[in-house]
């Protein structure tokens, strides 16, 4: 069965306030009733202790006269006047009122004042005060109020009852209020939640410039937010999407139109089937390779489950081996690739391949752009290593430093299908070193006036 969060949330809310003001009301009426209980029994036994010391002749002679079977004794006091042979009690005039119940040794009772009916009190019977004779010995026991078995509630306690049910009102009263606010905060929190999941579901449906009007400043607010950026990323990605198979589509539209139709002109008799024919079909096929080549290492770089296979290896001999596998495209473009090494320990735990791939699309990207001189240089810090690829080209314009680790991306002045790459080496160098927890940015050499490229990277 679906219970709907606005019932939960309610339910749970009740409970609470429920239990809260049931331990609170009733925990509040019992230790009242308790403090009051000890409160009045304290008062009665102060009381009868004080009217013990009054009692002790009265209480012999009643003993005496129920003995001798003459019928139950007068009550001690009478009139506030007269007392037992004579003798006046100084008891205040109305304390027949004040429920007394007096005993002999064995628990007979010898008065009971307020008509309990009772004829007995057990003699263990711990609250009683003990009545004394004028030779100091106990003669009987005297009850009083709260410390007579069985007595009625005294008025007192109805005064508390009406106070109980009074309390119990009130927690009702407060109980109705707390539901309202808190239906009134349930549904501020269900209205919010149900903003996010018409959006979500507008997301599901393929709408993802959908975005939350977000005015809050809880966690409802964050969520809100998160959705938002959430949803410009997944707009983003889709966008990146669409040109990726856009611009994969025309790059690889562009050698395999070359191919089909330099083989149509041979076919034709346009152009001869020869070795320089041949070679130019070989020229568009290998960059056609390169493209679905690079493709697939930029896939398998962006997947999830990319791994790096770390050794450690020393980065500056790393660099030398990649210019002089290079050797012969610098000599034919005529250009200078220099060094910039210091003596400093440059050993490094990366993934020896990637970094491999790294390096070459770095050098590779200089080379296209450079007029004359390629310099690379190595700094040392305290974990990691800063490397710079710098060239003396036109340079890279400040609104494109960001975006030329884009896929495809070229700028105006000099990147074209024509000059060699695809728009993917530095996005394949970008991927590998956030792979390696490192960072890569773009600016401007200072020594060579050109482009420099930066890249950080840990050395474990």
């Amino acid at each position: 069965m679906r219970i709907s969060l606005r019932a939960k949330i309610l339910g749970s809310f009740a409970v609470v306030v429920m239990l809260a003001l049931s331990a609170a009301v009733g925990m509040g009426n019992h230790l009242t009733r308790t403090r009051y209980d000890n409160f009045a029994f304290e008062q009665d036994f102060m009381r009868a202790e004080w009217f013990s010391k009054e009692l002790g002749e009265w209480t012999v002679e009643a003993g005496e006269i129920i003995e001798h079977g003459m019928g139950h004794s007068m009550p001690p006091h009478m009139d506030g006047k007269m007392g037992m042979k004579g003798r006046e009690l100084p008891i205040v005039r109305d304390w027949i009122s004040s429920h007394i119940v007096i005993t002999d040794l064995s628990g007979r009772v010898l008065y009971d004042g307020a008509n309990y009916g009772l004829k007995k009190i057990a003699p263990d019977n711990p609250k009683r005060v003990p009545v004394y004779d004028d030779n100091n010995s106990v003669v009987g026991y005297l009850y009083m109020g709260r410390m007579i078995p069985g007595a009625q509630h005294p008025p007192e306690f109805l005064v508390l009852q009406r106070a109980s049910v009074v309390s119990w009102l009130v927690a009702l009263l407060i109980f109705i209020f707390a539901m309202a606010l808190g239906l009134i905060i349930t549904e501020n929190i269900i209205k919010s939640i149900g903003v996010l999941n018409q959006a979500a579901r507008e997301v599901e449906g393929g709408n993802l410039r959908v975005r939350v009007l977000n005015n809050r400043r809880d966690e409802l607010g964050d969520l809100a937010s998160g959705f938002n950026s959430m949803a410009v990323s997944l707009e983003h990605a889709a966008i990146q999407r669409r040109q990726l198979i856009a611009n994969s589509a025309h790059e690889l539209r562009t050698p395999i139109g070359l191919i089909q139709a330099r083989i149509e002109m041979m076919e034709e008799g346009v152009y001869p089937l020869d070795a320089d024919g041949l070679s130019a079909l070989s020229i568009e096929s290998k960059r056609l390779s390169a493209l679905v080549d690079e493709l697939r290492i930029l896939s398998e770089l962006e997947s999830p489950e990319s791994t790096l296979e770390r050794e450690l290896f020393n980065l500056k001999a790393l660099i030398r081996e990649v210019i002089e596998a290079s050797e012969p495209s610098i000599r034919q473009l005529g250009l200078a690739v220099e060094s910039n090494f210091p003596d400093d320990y440059s050993e490094i735990s990366a993934d020896r391949e990637k970094m491999h791939r790294v390096l070459v699309n770095l050098l590779s990207n200089a080379l296209r752009y450079a007029e004359s001189r390629v310099l690379f240089s190595l700094q040392a810090a305290e974990d990691s290593f800063e490397l710079h690829v710098e060239d003396d080209g036109p340079g890279i314009a400040i609104e494109d430093r960001e975006r030329i680790f884009e896929r495809y991306f070229r700028t105006d002045k000099s990147r074209n299908r024509n000059s060699g790459g695809v728009g993917l080496g530095l996005s394949i160098c970008r991927e590998i070193t956030k792979l390696h927890g490192g960072s890569i940015r773009a600016g401007s050499s200072q020594t060579l006036g050109g482009a420099r490229i930066s890249l950080n990277l840990p050395k474990s």
